[in-house]
């Protein structure tokens, strides 16, 4: 039986929607990325850089005019980028946009996350994400922990 308090998160989720990146979202993706990344956030430049290469991959999900989250990845699985705003975490947000991009990429993602995001390595393996190896120094003086959907598939990609 559910709990009362589940209906409206279960609510905002039936009325949330993924849609392609359009220019006009850039100011609010920006600060979704600032909030995400308050060290390292990408730059507008960067940001629009993802939306010409990725055109079809750059993907938000919206509940009525607000833009929660966003998702950018490329065909062979690789996420460049996500993220969702701090007050739709933990809602299943994040899920839908992974779930959108295993649609598209024959079921195979990866990525690489800092060591120390605890959270994020939590939230990924929740996915069913497995830890598949480290790059040193990735992220200045943190390293990268690549993690990847289907880790067998991707013994041949990344030194294990």
């Amino acid at each position: 039986m559910r709990r009362h308090s589940e209906y409206p998160r279960m609510a905002e989720k039936a009325l949330a929607k993924i849609r392609k990146f359009e220019v006009g979202d850039i100011n609010k993706i920006l600060e979704i990325e600032e909030q995400a990344f308050p060290k390292t956030a990408y730059s507008r430049e960067t940001m629009l850089h993802y939306a010409n290469s990725f055109r079809d991959n750059f993907v938000v999900i919206e509940a009525g005019s607000e833009i929660l989250g966003y998702i950018i990845f490329d065909m062979s699985g690789h996420v460049h980028s996500t993220a969702v705003k701090s007050a739709y975490r933990r809602k299943g947000f994040g899920r839908m946009l992974f779930m959108h991009a295993l649609r598209y990429t024959k079921k195979r993602l990866w990525l690489e996350v800092r060591s120390k995001n605890s959270v994020a390595i939590r939230f990924y393996k929740g996915l069913g994400m497995e830890t598949a190896g480290r790059i040193p120094n990735y992220y200045g003086t943190d390293d990268a922990v690549i993690m990847v959907l289907g880790q067998k598939e991707w013994g041949h990609y990344v030194d294990i």
